[in-house]
């Protein structure tokens, strides 16, 4: 009669109950009925190890088996389950060294295991849990089994904590995974490294982790070879970030999914393909899905993992960079760098890399901003500058033909404190249509097609009257209207203009018009009449005799001579001596015209007389020249400076209001409108009457007081 066998039923006295392989998906408390004090309150069903045995009475053993068993039945479908790797057993191990129950020896018998064990290394734990009548009991069995009889053979050889029995290739693996810089980032949730760290050790939370732990181990896992390949291409995965494009960066972190559909519309929508987003319209039509389904899939990709708080991107870091360092500047130069350096390889847009950007949880240090339909990428503080940068550079060159750089920074800073350097503002002008530089260095700049006055229209008139002019003579003229030049352009920015300019020839210093002009075709109102005159009666003249064949002409006695002080089609050639610019005349000519008017000149005082009445009031007669007809201003007697000063009513012999009399330093103003009512001509008497009082001045024309 045959001896009864031994039974080597799982759990086994002595030996580990949980296997250290599947950890990952033991991860429950130990139920609260098997502890028995507060340092069993973190155990988990993974850390029953062989110590096991002494913890639990051997009927709880049994119970807890039981339950890890239970726990790898449910976990055996998973996806991540099916793919570990099987551990490799030990070099010379043979089937019947284990001791395994009869289900499992024949199962592994029965597929050829038995003559080379060693061959369960090259199969997942899927492949073998999948083997006929072999299923999650015959594979806890096996991996106990395989573990217990590792960790008896290294205690027999006595190498526990020797580093001389340790794998000197996952040795040098961990210490090459501490020594980069990223390690720190990875995180076992993120899915391009997960499944390598799993693979190795499930309780590390960061690679950087991961590699102490290898480091400082006292026993290799349960494959050494296949730990140490993780962990190798572990580091190969990491060192190949840095070689991606930016577009492949993006697909290899949120992309990483088995269903390849999920990951092209992904990929289309955010347009990883060709570096053009897509509409979900588009998307959904190319794969025969809705709208709402391409957002469905697309929002769970690019969820990120709530325990990540910075996934790990460098090349997104490494162009956020680039692209901080040169802004403000055209989208198109920094887009064309992007590809020049290598960082995609697609043409990404830079408003692709904000969106992929906001995908990883970075800070977007850019906004993008339309100028006449190109793009500028400036700081989001400075995108409102920008704009007003172009509004003003525009308005600015219609009425004054041209502007600097300077003086578009400062009229933007005014709107925008402190987001307005002259780094936006060069950056921003050159996008608007038209542009052109006239001098880069000084910044003065034109908007062709936007000038309508200023300087187009002066050069225009300027070369109408004068045919040709040296640019000394042309800045001359236009230094005359003060009130649109406070300082005219530089000649060599003049030159530059006229260069660019059509029908405007330049050679040297000197500027023609090409071909000539009509003056009475640019010149218009009062500047073509006084070109007029002079060219009928000049080319030089007295200015009272001009002034007097003007105003009889039907001019305004004020229009003449705001005129004739700012025309650029007008110059001074002595005192009271104006003619046609461009004009030939001899010194001769000018002296003997200013002779002749101090000759005709009759001395006239405009103050005729003044007093107190009898109830105090102070009582001012003037007899009008030309001048004081004209602009209204008279004076005060010294003896009355500072009596008369500062703002009365003015008002007619009636008490009807006129307007506002105005004193300071001996001189009055604020009659212009009354004397231009009245029809005031020289000679005819006015007479002020001041209530010192009530601040009221009353004026008479030719009436005494």
């Amino acid at each position: 009669m045959a001896t009864p066998r031994v039974s080597n039923r799982y759990p086994r006295r002595g030996e580990r109950l949980a296997p250290s392989t599947l950890r990952e998906f033991l991860m429950e408390p130990v139920p609260q009925q098997f502890r028995r004090g507060p340092a069993e309150a973190d155990l988990k069903l993974g850390d029953l190890d062989e110590r096991a045995w002494q913890w639990f009475p051997e009927d709880g053993l049994l119970e807890l088996a039981k339950l890890i068993v239970d726990r790898v039945a449910k976990c055996h479908g998973r996806r991540s389950f099916q793919a570990r790797h099987f551990p490799r057993p030990a070099a010379g191990l043979r089937l019947d060294d284990l001791r395994l129950e009869n289900r499992t020896r024949r199962c592994l018998a029965r597929e050829g295991f038995e003559a080379n064990l060693q061959h369960l290394g090259d199969l997942s734990i899927g492949q073998i849990v999948a083997l006929r009548a072999f299923g999650p009991r015959c594979l806890v069995d096996l991996l106990a089994a395989l573990e217990s009889v590792r960790g008896a053979r290294r205690g027999r050889g006595g190498m526990a904590a020797d580093e001389a029995g340790l794998s000197s290739r996952l040795t040098a693996a961990a210490r090459r995974l501490a020594a980069m810089p990223e390690a720190e980032l990875i995180r076992r949730e993120d899915s391009r490294f997960a499944g390598h760290m799993h693979a190795v050790d499930v309780d590390a939370k960061t690679a950087a982790e991961l590699a102490e732990r290898l480091v400082a181990r006292t026993q290799d896992p349960p494959d050494a070879a296949y730990a140490a390949e993780q962990v190798e291409h572990l580091c190969r995965r990491v060192e190949r970030l840095s070689k991606l494009g930016l577009e492949e960066e993006l697909v290899d972190v949120f992309a990483n999914t088995a269903n390849d559909r999920n990951r092209q519309i992904l990929i289309g929508y955010y347009g990883w393909d060709d570096g053009r987003q897509h509409t979900l319209t588009e998307v959904g039509r190319r794969f025969g899905v809705t709208r709402e389904r391409v957002r469905q899939i697309c929002a769970k990709l690019t969820r990120k993992p709530e325990v990540i708080d910075r996934i790990l991107a460098p090349v997104m870091d490494r162009v956020l960079a680039l692209v901080e360092r040169r802004l403000a500047c055209p989208a198109s130069e920094i887009e064309a760098e992007l590809t020049a350096e290598g960082l995609t390889k697609v043409n990404m847009s830079l408003e692709g890399v904000a969106v992929g950007a906001r995908l990883l949880e970075r800070p977007v240090p850019f906004r993008t901003v339309k100028i006449a339909g190109r793009r500028l990428a400036a700081r989001p503080q400075e995108t409102a500058a920008a704009l007003a940068v172009a509004d003003l550079a525009k308005k600015e060159v219609y009425f004054h033909g041209l502007a600097t750089v300077e003086k578009i920074q400062r009229q933007a800073a005014r709107k925008h404190p402190g987001r307005a350097p002259t780094n936006l503002v060069r950056r921003t002008l050159p996008l608007i249509e038209g542009f052109g530089w006239l001098d880069e260095s000084s910044g003065w700049f034109r908007l062709k097609g936007i000038a309508k006055h200023g300087l187009p229209k002066t050069i225009d008139k300027i070369l109408a009257v004068a045919g040709s002019i040296s640019v000394a003579e042309m800045r001359a003229a236009m230094a005359r209207n003060r009130r649109l030049w406070k300082h005219p352009p530089p000649e060599n920015v003049l030159l530059e203009f006229c260069r660019q300019t059509p029908g405007v020839k330049v050679e040297g210093q000197q500027i023609f018009a090409d071909p000539p002009r009509d003056w009475r075709k640019s010149l218009a109102g009062v500047e073509r009449k006084l070109v007029e005159v002079l060219k009928g009666r000049g080319p030089i003249m007295e200015r009272g005799a001009m002034e007097d064949l003007c105003v009889a002409g039907g001019m305004n006695r004020f229009s003449f001579h705001a005129f004739v002080s700012w025309s650029p089609v007008i110059k001074q050639f002595g005192h009271s001596v104006y003619g046609l610019l461009g004009v030939k005349v001899s010194q001769r000519e000018v002296t003997a015209l200013i002779a002749a008017r101090r000759a005709k000149r009759l001395p006239h005082r405009v103050l005729d007389s003044h007093g107190r009445t009898e109830d105090g009031k102070v009582w001012l007669a003037y007899r009008l020249s030309k001048a004081a007809s004209t602009y209204a201003v008279i004076t005060v007697p010294a003896a009355l400076k500072k009596t008369v000063r500062g703002r009365f009513r003015l008002e007619s012999p009636r008490g009807e209001k006129i307007g506002t009399l105005a004193t300071r330093d001996g001189r009055a103003w604020g009659l212009g409108a009354y004397l231009r009512r009245r029809g005031a001509k020289i000679d005819d008497r006015v007479v002020l009457t001041l209530d010192l009082k009530h601040r009221t001045a009353v004026v008479s024309l030719n009436d005494h007081p």
